[in-house]
């Protein structure tokens, strides 16, 4: 890894991840190889996931966090140092890692994933944020939840919901995989969807998503288009009104060729706002949260200062 000067390091860890004693040594020894100071280590926990300890280690001088965990742990991280200027980096250890799968770091080479987090080009990236309302059009808005790859609402979000414990403890996340078999042959549902300042269009949708990232693990890309530092979010709305339309989605994620057959509709935008005709569940980044009447997706560009592996970002 190339020469840097030292830098005050912290790193948020999850406890309970598989691996997490290892990154701990490979961080302390790779920070002593470089004669940077010892790097400081808090724990999240149930009731502070990891944003808190992300602000408060700013507050306290640091000038690199590292994330150490699986999505949710990188999620919360990636929330507490927007804005702050503060340096980022991850060393996934979660399940299916779809943020660091999306941009090339790798789970398995644990060594070389830490030297990569200190060392790392530094890159400035999108974040997502999702607020909800109970009701549409009622009250103010929730406070901003992240997002890193993709959220939705509608049937990709009630896959999230029954994907069953016991299967995500064998399988990881191939799981999903056996809720979204059961859930293909959904009805689609109504929906009013406005895209930044165009005028509400009602439509009947399986799902709508919003993505920062395009890649799941199973590497089909659901956002061939989308970039990572571009200050928009890929929408797409599935509109599939027939079972045999998603013969067609199938082909443009596994080959990427684009049909107008397959009933996706994408579009680039720096807000989205879904009014559901009935309180649906919302996903983040494969995290589900209760049935809302109302979600808000939008970007904060350029918002995090992330450390990655040379020549990872496209634009």
């Amino acid at each position: 890894m190339p020469a840097a000067r030292p830098l005050r390091v912290t790193a948020v860890i999850n406890p309970i991840k598989p691996g997490i004693m290892d990154a701990r040594q490979e961080l302390e020894q790779a920070c002593l190889e470089s004669e940077w100071p010892a790097p400081v280590f808090v724990e999240t926990t149930i009731d502070r996931p990891g944003g808190p300890q992300a602000r408060e280690a700013v507050a306290a001088g640091a000038e690199l966090v590292v994330a150490m965990g699986g999505d949710g742990t990188v999620r919360e991280v990636a929330h507490g140092l927007a804005g702050t200027g503060t340096q980022f980096a991850v060393v996934p250890l979660g399940t299916a890692n779809l943020f660091a799968r999306n941009l090339h770091i790798m789970r398995g080479r644990l060594s070389q994933m830490v030297r990569m987090a200190l060392h790392g080009t530094v890159a400035r990236v999108d974040l997502g944020l999702a607020s909800f309302r109970e009701y549409a059009g009622v009250g103010p808005w929730s406070g901003d939840l992240p997002f890193l790859v993709m959220a939705g609402i509608g049937q990709d979000a009630r896959t999230v919901v029954e994907t069953r414990d016991s299967l995500k403890s064998r399988m990881g996340w191939l799981a999903y995989l056996e809720s979204g078999a059961r859930h293909l042959l959904h009805e689609p549902i109504r929906m009013r969807v406005a895209i930044d300042d165009e005028p509400a269009e009602d439509v009947e949708a399986w799902t709508v998503l919003a993505g920062n990232c395009g890649r799941i693990p199973t590497g089909i890309e659901v956002f061939p288009d989308a970039l990572v530092d571009d200050g928009r979010l890929a929408v797409l709305q599935a509109r599939i009104d027939h079972p045999l339309r998603w013969f067609g989605v199938a082909a443009q994620g596994l080959f990427k060729v684009r049909s107008a057959a397959s009933g996706l509709d994408y579009r680039a935008a720096e807000q989205v706002i879904v009014t559901p005709s009935e309180p649906l569940p919302v996903q983040l980044d494969g995290d589900a949260y209760l049935p809302v009447g109302e979600v808000r997706f939008r970007v904060w560009p350029r918002s995090l200062h992330l450390r990655l592996p040379p020549g990872r970002i496209r634009s």
